[in-house]
């Protein structure tokens, strides 16, 4: 009878030690999701969870004080609580982004927030960081960087006016001739970094700047045509395509710069006698400007970091070439006005092809 008896009792023992363990994972489990509350409820920054409606579903303590929560808000929509039209922009049309959206408290306008939605499943994460620190730092530095170039300036043209004068004369000593070369050719060059360093500070200060209609046929033939001039001692065969008469609403000014930024550094950056393609197409998403060269190509590992300011890939050539160092910085935030970013296609010893691509809601037909 013992020997009939074990099988169950046996059965019944790993039932038991299963139920146990069923027991003890679902205790860790607990213990665990009661741990990660404790750490989001201490954390500073706001962390909201939301539904598939837009609804709270759990908050912790940071959220609760800077958007005055009540448990019996549980189940409300977040837009009444944040009822910011950056925020509902970014909610509903960019989801995705990686970088959030930056926006003034709306209850103290020194204050400024970062928010950053992470959708998983049916629900949301959404995560409200305090930036006004880094807000006033990155304003000190715009703000120096603005303030230095602007005082540079005038030394400057008096250097320069200087050189250029005693440079004319006829009389002056071969030995020092090549030292007044030099310095004039690296005081116009410090001129030109200055230029680009104030008109990238306009162009990150002018929060808002006046929109006009801008006939991408006619900018794109005057920087067709400033692009041939510099050509001459380069000799490549630069081609306009043109697929569309649509145009953009913008500021041509900085609209011009970059994409003529982009333009030069084709020529520049691609041998005697290479092949260069200007070209504006309309595309299922918008419309497409785009750069295609021949040229020296760009190794991977750099171009992640080409629109940093004064990141070069070779300094020396750089600086054979008369390059600032800024000029793709430009680019990136001309176009970030856009809401578009620049996008970069190498291969070495092969080509580049540097392209934009504007929405249908930048775009429009011509008046």
């Amino acid at each position: 009878m013992l020997k009939k008896n074990a099988p169950q009792n046996n059965a019944s023992k790993n039932k038991e030690q299963q139920e146990n363990q069923n027991q003890l994972a679902l205790q860790n489990s607990t213990d665990q999701l009661k741990k990660i509350r404790s750490a989001l409820r201490a954390l500073r920054d706001a962390v909201i969870l939301l539904n598939d409606d837009d609804g709270l579903e759990w908050w912790n303590q940071a959220a609760e004080d800077l958007l005055l929560l009540q448990s019996a808000d549980h189940g409300e929509s977040i837009f009444d609580f944040i009822n910011v039209p950056e925020f509902r922009q970014y909610y509903h049309n960019k989801i995705t982004a990686n970088d959030g959206v930056h926006m003034k408290s709306w209850r103290d306008p020194n204050r400024y927030l970062k928010c950053e939605l992470t959708p998983f499943g049916d629900e949301k994460l959404l995560i409200i960081y305090d930036v006004t620190r880094l807000q006033h730092l990155e304003q000190m530095r715009r703000d120096f960087v603005a303030n230095v170039s602007h005082e540079l300036r005038t030394p400057l043209t008096v250097l320069m006016g200087y050189l250029e004068n005693f440079s004319d004369q006829e009389d002056m000593p071969r030995q020092w001739r090549r030292g007044f070369e030099l310095m004039t050719q690296q005081t116009a060059r410090m001129n030109r970094v200055v230029n680009d360093l104030l008109l990238l500070s306009r162009i990150e200060i002018e929060e808002t700047h006046e929109l006009h209609y801008i006939d991408m046929t006619k900018l794109l033939t005057h920087v067709y045509d400033d692009a041939q001039a510099y050509n001459q001692e380069y000799g490549h065969t630069l081609h306009l395509q043109i697929d569309t008469y649509d145009g953009l609403y913008g500021s041509e000014m900085y609209l011009n710069s970059a994409l003529s930024n982009l333009v030069i550094n084709a020529i520049k950056y691609t041998p005697k006698g290479g092949n260069i393609i200007i070209s504006w197409a309309k595309t299922t998403d918008g419309c497409r400007f785009a750069v295609t060269d021949n040229g020296i190509g760009i190794a991977p590992e750099h171009i992640a970091r080409l629109t940093e300011r004064f990141y070069r890939v070779d300094s020396g050539r750089s600086r054979a070439t008369g390059g600032t160092g800024l000029g793709l910085a430009i680019v990136k935030h001309v176009l970030y006005q856009y809401d578009t970013t620049l996008q970069i296609e190498s291969s070495e010893g092969r080509g580049s092809t540097f392209s934009a691509i504007f929405s249908t809601a930048k775009t429009c037909s011509p008046p």
